[in-house]
């Protein structure tokens, strides 16, 4: 029992980060039981199309934080309100600009950006002051509160039928005190940015451009598929991939957590340990994604059908399979990836995005007739790629530095 109870209390983050993303995903399964098909594909577009403008907001700005500052605390603070205010800044022109589209439903849009940026962009942002202080379980514990109280959401609309427009704005308000309750905690004042406004833009140095270049690409390659069907196929097609989508994200889960816990240890650390850690990530990954493949090979024409409630979402099993080993791929190259960033090797994944960007637009252009076929087939092709040029890349960069560390 001692050891069960360690053993949680260690990995007290993973588990909170993956209790979240998780019950973000299951309220996803309980609105689409009610929904209309068209209702959840509308619902599944408006919140690709959020995601992707975010992107704007964080320009992988969490690690630039990280790492630029030196996982200083005070200075990851000084910065943490300087990007906050710039992600809300976007967030107003992403509604602003919206009103010049033809939108099935503006409300619902604004909804959608509003929860996108409390429950995504927010989090993200602040990590780096958990990061950089080390308190975990802090951010662990307030992971779980919210965890639940989204589910009971979910639940609380799901037994009431309550409207999309309901369901968001509970969603809103909760993503609001979270908000509040994280700043306070943290101790950000975002208002000395408007009173120092030049002060904190000197502060941003000529490295940040590497993270933004990076994560555009990323964006772009992983991101292309899914907006071509956000925008271009119709919503009963959307509603079937990001039904596959949503499951398949799960891996997203492990990545994310396994990245964040891992970040501060890779910087400025020996190269032998840099390679244990490096190794034991990787195997952990490794055995985790593919044992989720393995049961959705099994299962996952069941599990759509289980959680979703209706048959018409059993037509999305081989999209299922399909993103689940682009995730796989993606989620070894994320372990090397940390590292690259890790060892202010950061402008040098922009290249190989962008080429896998290529192998995205390359595999749309040949195979758009297949519909959402040919959008999951891209995005396997450059997954597959970028997670050789990571892992090749992070090989060379550890034999370089072992040799040089030799020499000297």
């Amino acid at each position: 029992m001692q050891k069960l109870i360690k053993l949680f209390t260690t990995n007290l983050y993973q588990i909170s980060l993956y209790a979240r993303q998780i019950a973000g995903t299951l309220i996803l399964f309980v609105i689409a039981r009610y929904l209309p098909v068209y209702d959840y594909g509308l619902f599944s577009s408006y919140k690709n199309i959020a995601i992707f403008l975010f992107m704007f907001a964080n320009l992988d700005y969490p690690n630039y934080i990280l790492v630029s500052s030196k996982a200083n605390v005070r200075e990851v603070k000084l910065k943490i309100s300087l990007f906050m205010i710039n992600a809300i800044f976007i967030g107003i022109l992403i509604a602003f600009f919206s009103t010049f589209f033809k939108l099935d439903s503006h409300l619902l849009f604004y909804l959608v950006v509003l929860r996108t940026f409390f429950d995504g962009v927010f989090f993200a942002l602040i990590l780096p002051y958990f990061q950089a202080t080390k308190t975990f379980n802090t951010i662990a514990k307030i992971n779980i509160v919210y965890a639940l109280l989204i589910s009971l959401i979910a639940i609380f609309s799901y037994l009431l039928k309550l409207s999309l427009y309901k369901f968001l704005l509970l969603n809103v308000v909760l993503g609001f005190i979270n908000f509040i309750q994280c700043s306070y905690f943290a101790r950000v004042n975002y208002f000395l940015v408007f009173n120092n406004l030049k002060r904190f833009y000197k502060m941003v140095d000529k490295s940040i451009w590497a993270y933004i270049g990076v994560t555009i690409a990323y964006f772009l390659y992983a991101q292309i598929p899914s907006l071509y069907v956000s925008t271009f196929l119709p919503k009963e097609d959307a509603a079937l991939y990001f039904s596959a989508f949503t499951i398949a994200a799960v891996i997203g889960l492990l990545i994310t957590a396994q990245v964040q816990k891992m970040m501060p240890d890779l910087i400025n650390n020996n190269i032998e340990e840099i390679k244990k850690i490096l190794k034991d990530n990787v195997k952990i990954m490794l055995i985790i994604t593919i044992g989720l493949f393995l049961f959705m090979l099994f299962f996952g024409r069941y599990l759509l059908l289980l959680l979703y409630g209706q048959t018409y979402y059993m037509n999305a099993y081989p999209i299922l399979l399909i993103l689940m080993l682009g995730n796989i791929c993606v989620a070894e190259a994320a372990v090397y990836g940390a590292y690259i960033t890790a060892s202010g090797n950061q402008k040098r994944k922009i290249p190989m995005q962008l080429e896998a960007t290529i192998f995205t637009i390359l595999g749309l252009g040949i195979l758009y007739k297949l519909g959402i076929y040919g959008a999951s087939l891209a995005f396997l092709l450059a997954a597959i790629y970028v997670s050789y040029r990571y892992t090749s890349f992070t090989f060379k960069l550890l034999t370089t530095q072992s040799q040089e560390n030799n020499i000297n």
